[in-house]
């Protein structure tokens, strides 16, 4: 993954001396701007957002939402003299390369680099009371949290009947002070969540593990759900959208820092806990809290931003997997749109998107948890108990154009103002 990205650190980069003229350092600053823009560019547009049939998108009152953010079928086909002559096994190498693009994209996506080092990470549970729980759940946080912000959501699961599990990804919360594990690495953290997950249906032998993930544990999530999809019975992302808010002021203020010191860290939760919520309370306990990791250098940061481009190819990949994705209506981080468009490439036909009308962008962590939020999860997780392993979503997928067409109604005006920001 990052190791195969071209490093603006190199030593032979001449603009990053010490000697570098005052014009070259500006020069270089604004490359970078344009450079971050366009990578960003390229993570958000789409030139396939399909709505396969069994697509739901349902809004805060229960009833299906925004249905003309969705492509509602399958591409115009052109009308084509030649169409009716083509041979079949045209049409046969057609699919065959398209399933030699996936397979190399899925390749791509699963490549971690060899310096990796295995760990068990930081683990919280949250047991129900009974001996077997109805299902399993594994939490990834977002950027700049921890494992302890699910506690609130893990017990109210726990209470219902659920095992909850809660993980740090590397460079955050107890790894900031494990050496040699302290600073950012998504390539870690997938080998952990495979590890983990792993453990845990050794531990609940036949019992469902379903991954939930918010924020940039919702991508990290996405992405283990593409390349680990025998381990996952079903996928919650919450917010796990790219396309952000004041994105512009971010890259340049990270070119900014680039250019002073790639590995100096610098603060970058002000803006995000400014963006993410207007309640003061909440903004101190985020600011506050010492396992929050508020300070990332701007490496660490290009790394996150390179990892988040990938959203859009993961989504493509799940080809089965039952998938909810979840979305607060008043987030001012991550623009709900974004989350349309993200949920739009989903493969699989198992899929659906709950808008939480007066959500910010946090749902499930930091004591967000409402019961709305709750019963809309395990409200999902109940319609897929019976559903679980590979062999059922195989079987699924094979009869799903069986399956009579979800109806849309129409959503509300205020979903789709908030929708179309």
């Amino acid at each position: 993954m990052f190791s195969h990205v071209a490093s603006p650190f190199s030593q032979h980069v001449s603009p990053f001396s010490l000697h570098a003229s005052p014009f070259s350092r500006l020069l270089t600053s604004l490359t970078c701007v344009l450079l971050l823009t366009c990578v960003q560019a390229g993570a958000i547009d789409s030139d396939d957002k399909k709505n396969p049939v069994g697509s739901t998108v349902r809004g805060s009152s229960g009833v299906d939402a925004a249905p003309g953010l969705l492509s509602a079928s399958p591409p115009a086909q052109t009308d084509s003299p030649f169409e009716s002559s083509m041979p079949e096994e045209r049409s046969l190498t057609d699919a065959a390369k398209a399933e030699r693009k996936k397979e190399k994209e899925l390749s791509e996506l699963s490549k971690i680099k060899k310096s990796v080092k295995i760990s068990n990470a930081p683990c919280l549970t949250w047991l129900p009371s009974t001996d077997t729980p109805r299902a399993v759940v594994l939490c990834v946080h977002g950027l700049g949290l921890h494992n302890g912000t699910y506690a609130d959501f893990g017990q109210r699961m726990a209470k219902l009947g659920y095992a909850v599990y809660a993980i740090d990804v590397r460079g955050f919360g107890s790894f900031m002070e494990a050496k040699g594990r302290e600073t950012v690495d998504f390539d870690g953290c997938l080998k952990d969540i495979q590890s983990t997950l792993k453990v845990l249906h050794r531990a609940h032998k036949g019992v469902p593990v379903f991954l939930l993930g918010e924020s940039m544990g919702g991508a990290i999530a996405l992405r283990a759900t593409a390349i680990y999809p025998d381990l996952v019975d079903g996928l919650i992302s919450s917010v796990p959208a790219n396309d952000r808010f004041k994105q512009n002021h971010t890259r340049l203020s990270v070119a900014i820092h680039l250019l002073e010191n790639p590995d100096k860290p610098f603060d970058v939760g002000k803006d995000i806990i400014s963006q993410a919520t207007k309640k003061q309370e909440l903004r101190d306990q985020w600011s506050k809290d010492p396992l929050n990791k508020l300070n990332l250098s701007p490496k660490e940061l290009l790394q996150f931003q390179h990892f988040m481009n990938q959203n859009h190819k993961c989504a493509k990949l799940i080809q089965v997997t039952p998938v909810l994705f979840v979305q607060g209506c008043n987030d001012m981080l991550v623009k709900p749109k974004g989350t349309v468009e993200l949920f739009n490439e989903l493969a699989t036909r198992d899929r659906q998107l709950d808008l939480i009308a007066n959500a910010e962008h946090l749902i499930f962590e930091e004591n967000q948890c409402t019961d709305e939020g709750i019963n809309k999860v395990s409200s999902w997780l109940d319609a897929h108990l019976n559903t679980h392993g590979k062999e059922d979503r195989a079987d699924s997928a094979k009869t799903s154009n069986t399956h009579p067409k979800t109806s849309q109604l129409e959503p509300t005006k205020n979903d789709l103002q908030t929708l179309e920001r």
